[in-house]
């Protein structure tokens, strides 16, 4: 990331874009899994000396995967097997050094599918720093992206379960299901398998031990997903004695946890701004996550005070907000609140602002705690006085995040610190959605010169979607919009009939969501969508946000669900078609869809058409392409520009310099 001073406004520090590569050079890998084999050599051989190998009780051939010590997954691996018939036979070796790569390969595979961002490269360097502990190295994952409560996260027992199938894929068990199986029988008893393993270690007792052990996998209590999290705290202990972390940070596996963060702010302000697409250009073009308040509260004074003081000409009919539109907002947010603390802190660079912000959940308000005085909020990181004030880090942070008019935002920002106190207790005072007569105070509070007027805007004429893009765009969202109201009508109705709830707004589309044939896939007729539906009983209420998955044919396997707004900095479920288009849809927890752990699982067993470790990387490169546009006109814009006359001159700019394009050009040639 770059920070570029502005010469015409002296102290002015303004963040951008700069993509680098960052991924280990080969002299490095190939340093590293040299030392990672040597370490796993080692831990067989301990293994073996606990097994006893000489009587041939058990032989220590199992994998180094598992959710506990090296050697502990070693010798659980392989009583495991010898349980299920797998002992070879008289004459048959089994090679240590295949078995040494094996493990390693499901090492790997193991972090990449747990971490979205993590390429193969990188995965063998926080291998090496955790001395080929997985566990270990995926803790410090964690805390190198900021991720926060994985332990107790909903999230957390299916990544991991996921991450561990598909580790054994990679590394060839012969039966990868009953790997994850018994393993969670495992953590069902951990406190006991953990005695059993330091009598193990008691030549007296060995057999007794392997027996109690064998008992445990197979005849044990059942298996349950949610007994991982006992190995996790297991694990986040060990690392607060030895804490570990890299000597150079990855600052884009940060960014993309508080960039998931404020796209949660944005779902949210969504469920709180009226239906329909009225606001969705302002929020687009101005609808910021920084100021004086908290994140949602900014955004949607920022949205109503930018409608206000510049309204359109033209109105939208269109219930969905353009989907990479609304990323690059999220985008701009991120450089702008780091533009902010960077140009207030001198001595903070772009990837310190990043973990301020990540500590503080994306409010500016507590990453900086000379922004409030009178707040009681958490105070940030930050020891030292600022360096300049407030006015001129609001206009770092607007002309950063490429506001259409980054004066009139500062001003807005600073001039009357009551105005915005009346505008977060109105916003407080109501916590469901925004009524229009609540959005007229606001408007009227906030740009008193140019008040809303709800009843001249319905009368305004509709933006004509006839002419090529905008009926493309128009066409997409139409059946986008259809599928979505079949679903409501389907999933739950009231005592007369009447569906219980309506449609909101549509916040994410993923057209693109193919068979395992596609990658990434371009074949339309599946989607992956979120979306916010209001309950329709007497009381109303906020809007639920909804994950669907629709066929646009109409066939049988069309369906919704309500899935929670994500928790600021936390994990998330993952989905390869999702990834691979760069979009960030929310998926639900508890419910199976196309792309979830099959696809994963074909990546492991290296059944695509590429391999595995290159369509990953494609992916994080298509990924990171979206996350790091913040100039980069999107098709969609077109809607919101034809609405109204108030051009951003940015979005004529590309975001990234032609070296930086050259950069990824191989890494994304397949997309």
């Amino acid at each position: 990331m770059a920070l570029v001073p502005n010469p015409s406004v002296p102290g002015i520090r303004i963040c951008r874009p700069k993509i680098i590569s960052d991924y280990p050079l080969p002299d490095e890998e190939s340093n590293s899994r040299s030392y990672l084999l040597k370490k796993i050599g080692s831990f067989y051989r301990k293994a073996r000396r606990r097994l006893d190998s000489r009587r041939r009780r058990v032989q220590a051939h199992g994998l180094c995967v598992g959710l506990l010590d090296p050697v502990s997954n070693i010798v659980i691996n392989s009583i495991t097997d010898s349980c299920k018939g797998e002992r070879k036979r008289e004459g048959e070796v089994v090679l240590q050094e295949d078995l040494r790569r094996r493990s390693l390969d499901g090492l790997v595979v193991f972090l990449t599918r747990m971490f979205p961002n993590l390429a193969e490269g990188l995965a063998v360097r926080y291998l090496r720093v955790a001395k080929a502990d997985v566990l270990i190295a995926a803790c410090i994952i964690v805390s190198d992206h900021g991720i926060k409560g994985f332990g107790n996260s909903e999230a957390e027992p299916a990544l991991i379960n996921m991450a561990l199938k598909c580790a054994g894929l990679a590394a060839r068990h012969p039966d990868p299901k009953r790997l994850v199986y018994a393993w969670q029988k495992i953590c069902n008893c951990m406190e006991d398998a953990l005695g059993l393993l330091e009598m193990i270690q008691e030549p007296s007792r060995i057999s007794q031990v392997i027996r109690q052990l064998a008992f445990m996998v197979t005849e044990g209590p059942p298996a349950s997903e949610l007994a991982v999290r006992r190995a996790w705290m297991l694990a986040e202990a060990s690392v607060r004695r030895r804490p570990r972390s890299l000597q150079q940070p990855h600052t884009h596996l940060c960014s993309r946890t508080l960039q998931d963060t404020i796209h949660g702010y944005y779902l949210e302000a969504l469920a709180r701004l009226p239906a329909g697409s009225c606001f969705h250009r302002s929020l687009i073009k101005a609808g910021h996550c920084y100021g004086p308040l908290d994140p949602v509260s900014n955004i949607i004074i920022n949205t109503i005070w930018y409608h206000t003081a510049f309204p359109p000409s033209m109105k939208l009919e269109l219930n969905a907000i353009g989907t990479r539109s609304l990323h690059r907002v999220a985008n701009r947010s991120l450089y702008g609140l780091a533009s902010f603390l960077c140009t207030r802190y001198h001595g903070i660079n772009f990837h310190q602002a990043v973990c301020l912000l990540l500590q503080a959940d994306g409010n500016l308000a507590r990453a900086d705690p000379f922004l409030d005085p009178d707040s009681h909020l958490p105070y940030g990181q930050v020891q030292c006085h600022p360096d300049t004030g407030p006015k001129e880090a609001f206009l770092a942070a607007a002309t950063a995040a490429c506001h259409p008019n980054p004066d009139a935002q500062v001003k807005f920002l600073t001039s009357c610190k009551e105005v915005l106190e009346t505008a977060l207790s109105l916003l407080r005072r109501d916590s469901h959605k925004l009524s229009t007569q609540d959005v007229q105070q606001l408007a009227r509070l906030l740009s008193p010169e140019s008040p809303y007027d709800h009843d001249s805007e319905m009368a305004l004429p509709p933006l004509p979607l006839k002419s090529y893009p905008l009926v493309d765009l128009a066409d997409l969202y139409t059946v986008v919009s259809k599928g979505v109201n079949i679903l409501l009508n389907k999933y739950e109705q009231m005592p007369n009939g009447d569906p219980r709830y309506e449609l909101h707004t549509i916040c994410g589309v993923n057209e693109r969501v193919g068979g395992p044939a596609q990658w990434p896939p371009h074949d339309r007729g599946r989607f992956h969508v979120n979306f916010l539906a209001t309950p329709k009983s007497p009381c109303g209420g906020k809007p639920t946000l909804f994950f669907a998955e629709i066929q646009s044919d109409g066939t049988y396997d069309s369906f919704c669900c309500p899935v929670a707004l994500p928790l600021p900095c936390a994990a998330q479920i993952r989905c390869v078609y999702c990834e691979a288009m760069g979009t960030r849809i929310v998926h639900p927890v508890a419910i199976n869809f196309r792309g979830r752990d099959s696809a994963f699982e074909m990546l492991a067993r290296e059944k695509d058409p590429c391999q595995r470790e290159e369509a990953t990387l494609r992916i994080i490169s298509h990924r990171r392409l979206m996350a790091e546009n913040v100039h980069c006109k999107e098709k969609e814009d077109i809607l919101y520009d034809g609405v109204d006359g108030h051009r951003n001159k940015f979005d004529n700019v590309s975001s990234l310099k032609v070296e930086e394009a050259m950069l990824l050009a191989p890494l994304c040639r397949y997309l």
